[in-house]
């Protein structure tokens, strides 16, 4: 397990609940040996507002990743999970490729950059 890892695993709807979905997920770091940092994948892109677009990365090289479709990595949905339920739950899709980590670490950095340029320009 390494960053740029893509799984797809089963996310609850929130803490005080049983229900959620299988989805698509990269790893972005671990807190420590066993706690895995997770961003959520998605291919809904188009129809997202100018202020979510700011959060998604889009993911380059997403066929050599496995991907089946153009996807982005929402910065903003990081989850934590235990190393050990991705192994027993989990499957293993693909890798994100050595670009893909890099910008991606980019862009997250520059994150809060882009937000404030954002707010500047569409001030409410």
């Amino acid at each position: 397990m390494a960053v740029g890892d893509i799984y797809r695993i089963f996310v609850r709807f929130g803490s005080d609940t049983l229900e959620g979905k299988e989805r698509y997920t990269v790893e972005i770091g671990k807190t420590n040996l066993t706690v895995v940092l997770l961003d959520s994948i998605t291919s809904q892109y188009k129809d997202k507002s100018d202020y979510i677009k700011l959060q998604y990365y889009p993911i380059r090289d997403w066929r050599q990743a496995n991907l089946k479709k153009s996807s982005y990595i929402d910065i903003r949905s990081t989850m934590s999970f235990d190393f050990r339920e991705i192994l027993r739950s989990g499957k293993h899709i693909g890798k994100l490729s050595n670009t893909d980590v890099i910008e991606l670490s980019n862009f997250i950095q520059n994150y809060k950059k882009r937000l404030e340029a954002h707010i500047k320009a569409n001030p409410t």
